[in-house]
């Protein structure tokens, strides 16, 4: 790709979420997954989920005939999506930074969107709160080491997709290049593509994936 590419893809939430969840708007939309997989995959290929939250894209990679892997460290959320899956024993339960002790084979292709954190926040959403792993930077620091472990269980020149948002307010977080450059470390940048919602909420009309390859 090496570019920027703009597409419009409908906003359309097709599964909804569990009764433990406030609402769905912690997950992307199906759309989004399929327009990668059917640009970057082929059935019977190995699609992965660091960050499996509510399974969106393990569900659609098993609806489109891809084999679905996945790791959730929210006991809930891991019980509910694996409930649904045929193949529910690849999504394990765990610290998506342990993901090389779960014995994963090699993917053919990745997509997550990880937990999202202000840089004016000091709860560190990868180390659960925990105040001895506080800030901003601890948490991108944190994501280069999970992305590092990901590139290890990539085939060579698979595909790995990221996505995120910048986040707005007092402090503006350029979240997209921040977790961008802590992607870069194990990966190599090919392109990023800006998705225009159709349909989307009024606070939520694009949205941003970056495109990686495992070198």
């Amino acid at each position: 790709m090496n570019s920027s590419l703009f597409i419009t893809l409908p906003y359309r939430l097709e599964r909804s979420a569990p009764p433990f969840e406030p609402g769905n708007d912690v997950k992307y939309p199906e759309s989004l997954v399929r327009h990668f997989l059917r640009q970057y995959t082929k059935p019977g290929d190995r699609v992965f989920d660091p960050f499996a939250g509510l399974g969106t894209t393990l569900f659609v990679a098993e609806e489109m005939g891809r084999i679905p892997y996945g790791v959730e460290h929210d006991g809930g959320r891991q019980e509910w999506v694996a409930g649904q899956l045929k193949q529910w024993t690849n999504l394990k339960r765990g610290d998506t930074a342990d993901m090389l002790s779960f014995g994963f084979p090699k993917m053919d292709f990745a997509m997550t969107s990880p937990p999202y954190m202000p840089k004016h926040h000091k709860w560190n959403p990868l180390y659960g709160g925990d105040p001895k792993h506080a800030g901003y930077g601890r948490y991108l620091k944190r994501m280069a080491f999970i992305l590092g472990k990901l590139r290890k269980i990539m085939k060579r020149n698979a595909v790995f997709v990221l996505q995120a948002d910048n986040l707005p307010g007092k402090t503006y977080t350029p979240l997209v290049r921040d977790l961008g450059l802590a992607a870069e470390k194990h990966f190599r940048l090919d392109g990023e593509v800006i998705v225009s919602w159709e349909g989307g909420r009024p606070d939520d009309r694009h949205t941003h994936c970056l495109v990686f390859k495992a070198g």
